[in-house]
């Protein structure tokens, strides 16, 4: 499914810089991976960011990061979606606000 998060690809969900300015360009990021990258791939929650400052360098080696942007994407979804709290536990084991 498409990114319900970020429709804009050409810019990092993080830093906000153009695809151009990382060599790599941008990562697709399944914002839950491990056991939940499935439901982050069903409904649509994944971001586009640098590949090596904000995706190597950043949600996968500093986990205050990662959380920042798994809260805010968290808050994304349940206004998409509709759904409580309750709802996203439900489905993702974890609050993330």
């Amino acid at each position: 499914m498409k990114s319900i998060v970020q429709e804009d690809k050409d810019h990092c969900f993080i830093c906000g810089r153009h695809k151009s300015a990382d060599y790599w360009g941008l990562d697709e990021h399944h914002v839950w991976g491990a056991g939940c990258r499935r439901l982050s791939e069903r409904y649509g929650l994944k971001i586009y960011i640098c590949h090596e400052s904000c995706h190597l360098g950043g949600v996968h080696k500093n986990e205050e990061l990662n959380r920042q942007v798994q809260a805010r994407v968290q808050a994304i979804a349940m206004k998409h979606y509709k759904w409580s709290q309750e709802d996203f536990i439900r489905l993702f084991r974890k609050n993330y606000l």
